[in-house]
């Protein structure tokens, strides 16, 4: 493996103007390096820094944070969101978590919220347009819930008519839903058939929801859109 950054290699590879003055950090040792880089990270850290910051290449950071994410001693996991890095509570903790930052269920999404953020978590990029007209109701508050809560973001705009805001899921939904990157969403076919446990069931909401509470929520675009 190319351990070491190279001199020939990618700029953002290179080592540290004072490297000379600091000792190669051995391969055992990389793992708990860029633990604790990015535990004093004050956001999600980009891979070129990383490996700047260790000294070493890309690929050996890579291969550094698999093992993290290998390590079942530890109490969190390795998030990877649109080519950055976040350390995040492990979700076999979640419970635990929950109760230590005194999170009560009433915060929990609604069934509506949670359709709208299962559309985007598997259509994404997709437009407040294109989710009303899958769902047949008027999404804009569900929409702000969602952003308020920071589970999407805007990552740009369709270049049509209009020019209407594409949104996407953010860091902060992989971390609330336990995920290590969308790739461990479970497959649609899986959901469908109840073969695996659906992802966004811890968040959803107890008690109470009546159709009428719904309807009173997201007012109707077309009464026979959803054939409810």
């Amino acid at each position: 493996m190319d351990w070491m950054a190279t001199s020939d290699a990618a700029p953002e590879l290179s080592a540290p103007a004072n490297q000379s003055q600091m000792a190669i950090v051995a391969r055992e040792e990389l793992p708990a390096l860029l633990e604790a880089l990015l535990l004093v990270s004050p956001e999600p850290a980009e891979l070129g820094d990383l490996a700047d910051a260790a000294g070493v290449s890309i690929s050996a950071v890579e291969e550094a944070l698999s093992t993290l994410n290998d390590d079942p001693a530890r109490g969190w996991v390795v998030i990877r969101h649109r080519g950055t890095v976040h350390i995040s509570s492990a979700p076999r903790f979640a419970s635990y978590v929950r109760r230590f930052l005194r999170l009560d269920r009433e915060a929990r999404l609604s069934t509506a919220a949670l359709e709208t953020l299962a559309l985007i978590a598997y259509r994404q990029p997709v437009t407040r347009a294109e989710i009303e007209s899958l769902r047949g109701v008027d999404c804009s508050g569900v929409l702000a819930t969602l952003y308020g809560r920071q589970l999407i973001e805007v990552a740009g705009k369709l270049p049509t008519v209009g020019n209407p805001h594409q949104y996407v899921t953010s860091l902060e939904f992989l971390k609330q839903f336990g995920l290590s990157s969308l790739a461990d969403l479970p497959p649609l076919a899986e959901l469908a058939d109840r073969t695996s446990e659906p992802v966004f069931d811890q968040f959803r909401s107890p008690g109470r929801e009546t159709p009428e509470a719904r309807e009173a929520d997201e007012p109707k675009l077309d009464r026979d859109a959803r054939g409810q």
